[in-house]
């Protein structure tokens, strides 16, 4: 029996690996079925070049409302977030000290008013007196100070009385407006003093939206316009009417506020919300390409679409084109496209987004306007 000698055997061995080590190996793309497709031409819009600022959603009034009457708190009426009308009563401080008050100066009124009565009477005694020559001048002069005095002293009671009436009305806290009790600052049995807020109010049938912009942007910007501007959370694109432009002069002292009012808002839009604000920069519109929604495909951070494409023989093939996209219409589900894909290509909508693979050959089974 011969022994076996590697180097005998090396160059057969060798011979066999470079012949079937160069031969190509399959394509993998090339292996994998031909898929039926659905696709949709990009549509071309024009899009005005803005800048998004983001502001902050404000009541269009809202009222903090004190007491001048120092004392302790009686009742509260109302809870955080109640809606009120106006003229209802919202709290009640103590007031007994000011009721002793109305009551001495309603006696005072009284006997003020007496006095007077009969200062008026004699008055007009002593002037048909005069006239028929039973009393001198004078006496009929003295007659008319006295009620005049008398009237006098009326008309101060009376004041005093409205005074005191004016500040125990304070004792009771009224809604200034219809609207909505944002915060109770003093709880029942609270000490309070005269001045600072008890009860904050809002009236949330109008809101604001105010927000820093830069100077070059708000030359753009005039009285009146209409600015979309979108609240994370609330899926309708909204407008505001721009109220005005006004200097920032916050801790910096510099910069410029813009300031919109939204005259009907929905009741899911409450104070302290974000908005994001989309301001004209004045520069020219370009045309992007727009897709829907689920044309979309999603690696982790990148997002593509497949874009049908015809080889060299005539067969349509998927190409995966990673893009870089703009803002989504929440009421179409539209997304604008900034770089990667022009207006008029094709690109497969649907499940197949999922299953495709880049340069796969396709089948265009039907078309879709959207």
């Amino acid at each position: 029996m011969m022994a076996w000698s590697p180097g005998r055997w090396f160059p057969a061995v060798l011979a066999l690996w470079l012949v079937t080590g160069c031969e190509p190996a399959p394509d993998p793309v090339e292996a994998r079925p031909t898929v039926p497709v659905t696709v949709v031409e990009a549509e071309r819009i024009r899009h005005e070049a803005v800048i998004t600022v983001a502001g902050v959603v404000q009541p269009d009034r809202r009222a903090g409302l004190g007491t001048r009457q120092a004392g302790t708190v009686e009742a509260v009426f109302v809870e955080a977030g109640e809606r009120v009308e106006a003229g209802q009563p919202i709290l009640q401080v103590d007031a007994r000290d000011l009721e002793a008050a109305r009551s001495a100066a309603r006696l005072q009124v009284q006997a003020a008013r007496a006095a007077w009565e009969q200062a008026e009477q004699n008055r007009r005694r002593f002037q048909r007196l005069y006239e028929q020559e039973l009393v001198a001048r004078i006496r009929k002069e003295e007659a008319q100070i006295q009620a005049e005095d008398a009237r006098g002293l009326l008309a101060q009671a009376e004041a005093e009385l409205a005074a005191i009436e004016i500040n125990l009305d304070y004792a009771t806290l009224r809604a200034p407006f219809d609207g909505i009790v944002s915060e109770i600052i003093a709880e029942t049995g609270t000490f309070v003093a005269p001045g600072p807020p008890l009860v904050v109010f809002e009236d949330r049938s109008r809101l604001n939206v105010e927000a820093g912009i830069d100077q070059t942007s708000a030359r753009q910007i005039g009285s009146g316009l209409q600015l979309p501007l979108r609240i994370p959370g609330i899926e309708a694109t909204l407008e505001g009417r721009v109220q005005a432009v006004l200097p920032g002069l916050a801790e910096t002292g510099v910069g410029l506020r813009i300031r919109l009012v939204i005259d009907d808002p929905p009741e899911s839009l409450a104070p302290g919300m974000i908005a994001e604000i989309e301001v004209p920069t004045g520069l020219p519109a370009r045309m992007l390409a727009v897709v829907p929604e689920s044309a979309l495909l999603r690696r982790g951070q990148l997002e593509g679409v497949f874009v049908v494409e015809t080889d060299a023989e005539g067969q349509p093939r998927a190409r995966l084109r990673w893009l870089s996209l703009g803002e989504t219409d929440p009421a179409t589900r539209r997304v604008e496209v900034l770089h990667g894909l022009s207006g008029g290509e094709r690109v497969v909508l649907g499940d197949a987004v999922e299953t495709l693979t880049d340069n796969q050959r396709v089948t265009i089974v039907s078309g879709a306007a959207d």
